[in-house]
């Protein structure tokens, strides 16, 4: 549904599956060393579209995994920031932190 890429060959999916959504990362940390973040996490859809609504309303959503982890958006000037976890119990912080420069609303399921 939306994939944003890193100029290096990373990326961030997000795809729709029956109830669910999933948000998948393999992106850069060192590209030197050849260090790459990889999460993926599952999202009951309900719990996604409220997230991604209080953050255009309010500026800030978030959801919690349906295996634990979280995802927090914030809506910016320039686009959005999303900010996602591994499924663990609780507010993990293994975490990573992506600025996206488009459109809050690609957000929305179409």
């Amino acid at each position: 549904m939306l994939v944003d890429r890193h100029p290096a060959g990373g990326y961030l999916k997000l795809t729709v599956e029956n109830d669910r959504v999933e948000l998948c990362c393999h992106w850069p940390f060192d590209l030197e060393d050849d260090q790459w973040i990889d999460i993926r996490n599952r999202f009951c859809i309900s719990n996604y579209l409220l997230a991604v609504d209080n953050a255009i309303a309010d500026g800030d959503g978030e959801a919690l995994g349906i295996a634990g982890g979280f995802l927090r958006i914030r809506s910016l000037n320039d686009g959005f920031a999303m900010d996602f976890s591994r499924p663990q119990a609780g507010w993990s912080a293994v975490s990573l932190q992506l600025h996206v420069r488009r459109p809050i609303r690609e957000l929305l399921l179409q």
